[in-house]
């Protein structure tokens, strides 16, 4: 089986798991409030089989704030997003009801998660600092991993959509991240995402994808690396400071 062949199994695997969630809201005809409701306690009581119930809990928290900061930041650029659809292991989904008008709007967009993420994850360490729970430290840091991990910058990751709006040659060193991470863990999600990633940049490079919808000025550009870098800055501290109170 080639490497091509491959990699669109893996995206076809992953298009199926979302279009699956979002068939069984739509089979029993639920709202998106009750769809949201649904899918996220499925997701709870999947993780609270792995890793007990008061970690599932906060881990699915931290997935719906993630996920709430895209809502946001797709209303603050006016467009029209989907209440979360949670699948268990790939974590949540927001669809939008039209698309981003350019890279900086799908950027911005993008941003909004890890931002609000960055957010929690001081939260929780404040509340650790507070209380002495482990609980809060190990959520903390949690809430660090999974923010960090969607700023490589490969799709379907955010860091993928964002890098593209500051420059889509930065899709090489996220394939090359996930490629290391998956060689390093042996994880099959890992493998699904590289194999993404891989897709992406041969489909980026062979479409010559250097047409309007990537065209920004330097000022939208320098403002997109801002963020993203800032973010990976607190994150990286915050988790470097974490790493060491587990110990």
């Amino acid at each position: 089986m080639g490497l091509w062949t491959v990699i669109r199994l893996g995206r076809r695997m992953l298009r199926r798991l979302v279009f699956l969630a979002v068939g069984l809201v739509t089979m029993f005809n639920l709202g998106s409030a009750a769809a949201m409701a649904v899918t996220m306690f499925v997701s709870l009581a999947i993780y609270a089989l792995a890793f007990g119930w008061k970690f599932a809990s906060g881990f699915v928290l931290l997935l719906f704030i993630h996920e709430l900061g895209h809502v946001i930041a797709a209303r603050v650029v006016g467009l029209k997003p989907s209440i979360p659809v949670f699948v268990p292991f790939i974590g949540a989904v927001i669809c939008l009801r039209q698309p981003p008008r350019n890279a900086k709007m799908e950027a911005n967009i993008a941003i909004g998660g890890p931002a609000i993420g960055t957010l929690s994850a001081l939260f929780f360490l404040v509340l650790y600092l507070w209380t002495d729970s482990t609980l809060m430290l190990v959520l903390a840091y949690t809430a660090c991993i999974l923010n960090l991990f969607n700023l490589i910058p490969c799709a379907p990751l955010d860091g993928g959509r964002i890098a593209a709006a500051i420059s889509p040659h930065m899709w090489l060193w996220g394939c090359i991240a996930t490629g290391g991470v998956f060689f390093y863990t042996h994880n099959i999600f890992m493998l699904v995402i590289f194999l993404f990633s891989l897709y992406r940049l041969w489909q980026g490079d062979t479409s010559g994808e250097q047409d309007r919808y990537y065209v920004l000025n330097v000022h939208q550009r320098v403002k997109v690396a801002a963020w993203y870098f800032g973010l990976l800055a607190v994150l990286g501290v915050a988790t470097a400071y974490l790493v060491n109170l587990l110990r």
